[in-house]
């Protein structure tokens, strides 16, 4: 899991696993493909939502999933998001991994999407090959029986150690479900220190070895940074293959508006981004819990229609738990076994499912703006947030000169401007948002 490092602590076991960060960081932190005509049947309404066609499933109504640009879209040509809960690692949380929680899942929650976490390393795949396999294949069987899209996740944070066991694992799930829509294949779960050119070459030897199995399922990509650094990826995006998407990971204590905006940027440069898991808390997965945030990010997502697995259907006692320790392993769960995080998610899984219709999107924000303390005559930065939108553009005037300013990795706009500012100079700042809203923002004399 963590966006921020590979390994923390199962608290009542003393078991390490790769949920999350030991250590923070202290600074910042595609193509089309036909789809076969057996699936589902053609839906016409360009907005509907899961299980917005009555009695259809999710795979009834959007059938395979492709890329387009920077849209991941159904059989239609049409932009889908899909919700759901990823669960939690195969060979500490397998008990979770049964037909009955994935139709409690669909029933009750409503999701249309389940992400299967088969563990590596720490016991996992590497060492028990069969067993985890058995555990994703009963997750994914039953997806295909309830109509949903299921993710099969190689939860590894060290995969391009592992090329050769990756490249047989997918090669025999492809041939498995080339067949079926549902099935949706992640390489590579969090990156952590490895370089894009790293992940890229891993990537393209599973992807080969999928495809050549005739497989054109939708393939997710993690990126650098336990999948922060999308804009990265988007730099340098993967070629020769298509319906390729790229991971985006983010935990809403840890990750705000900085990591939006990098992601802004993939968006903006073509990239389809998939949010295979986020958390409602810091990005060591226990504390921090932040519902504000988390709101902000869920309107980014729908805003974007960037589909989305929440971490994790699981009852370690830990903030980004679902459930609470001791909960039923065969579903159909009360309010009174879900934490906190848990309520609030299946909620927003609840949006826009029939019956519950989505809320009215966010009005017009307030812009906020701030001035960096570093800046000096050769030098301009300043922070932009607007909570529910994304800040596609500043710039800054500084008397009759206007200069486009560069979003950084750390969230910031900046520029060196061809000439110095001079000294008591107000520069005006004008930020404009994703909805075309803008606002001005004059500073104090510059030093």
């Amino acid at each position: 899991m963590n966006s921020n490092s590979p390994l923390g602590t199962l608290t009542h076991s003393g078991w390490k696993l790769g949920l999350c960060a030991i250590a923070l960081q202290a600074t910042t932190l595609s193509g089309c493909l036909a789809a076969p005509d057996d699936v589902g049947e053609s839906i016409d309404d360009e907005d509907s939502q899961t299980y917005g066609v009555a009695g259809a499933t999710p795979v009834a109504e959007h059938g395979w999933l492709k890329t387009a640009g920077n849209q991941i879209q159904n059989q239609n040509g049409q932009q889908v998001q899909l919700k759901g809960m990823s669960l939690f690692w195969s060979q500490w949380g397998g008990s979770f991994y049964n037909a009955s929680v994935v139709s409690s899942l669909v029933d009750n929650w409503k999701v249309s999407l389940v992400r299967a976490a088969m563990g590596v390393e720490m016991g996992g795949y590497l060492d028990n090959p069969a067993a985890e396999k058995a555990k994703v294949k009963t997750v994914v069987d039953a997806a295909v029986d309830k109509g949903v899209y299921v993710i099969i996740d190689w939860h590894d944070h060290n995969a391009t150690q592992h090329a050769v066991q990756a490249k047989a694992f997918f090669g025999e799930m492809a041939q498995l479900y080339k067949n079926q829509p549902n099935v949706i294949f992640e390489i590579f779960n969090e990156p952590d220190n490895e370089t894009w050119a790293e992940v890229k070459s891993y990537a393209q030897q599973v992807i080969a070895e999928i495809r050549a199995t005739g497989a054109n399922n939708l393939i997710v990509v993690g990126t650098p940074t336990w999948s922060q650094d999308v804009d990265i990826a988007a730099n340098s995006p993967i070629t020769g293959y298509s319906n390729i998407a790229y991971t985006l990971h983010f935990y809403a204590g840890t990750h705000t508006q900085y990591l939006r905006n990098k992601a802004s940027t993939a968006l903006s440069s073509g990239l389809p981004l998939f949010v295979t898991e986020w958390g409602t808390c810091d990005a060591s997965g226990n504390g921090g819990l932040n519902l504000a945030e988390s709101q902000t990010w869920i309107d980014f997502l729908n805003q974007n229609k960037l589909s989305w697995a929440s971490w994790s259907l699981f009852d370690k006692p830990e903030t980004a738990s679902a459930l609470v320790p001791g909960a039923s392993t065969s579903g159909n769960w009360t309010d009174a076994s879900l934490t906190q995080s848990g309520s609030f998610v299946k909620q927003k899984i609840l949006e826009g499912t029939s019956g519950n219709p989505p809320p009215p999107p966010p009005p017009p924000g307030a812009f906020q703006f701030s001035v960096s303390p570093n800046i000096n005559s050769w030098w301009i930065q300043v922070n932009v947030a607007e909570p529910g939108h994304t800040i596609n553009t500043v710039t800054a005037k500084v008397n009759s000169a206007t200069y486009n300013l560069t979003l950084q990795s750390w969230g910031d706009w900046t520029i060196s401007p061809p000439s110095p500012v001079p000294s008591g100079t107000q520069v005006v700042f004008t930020a404009t948002d994703e909805a075309g809203g803008t606002a001005t923002f004059t500073s104090q004399p510059w030093p």
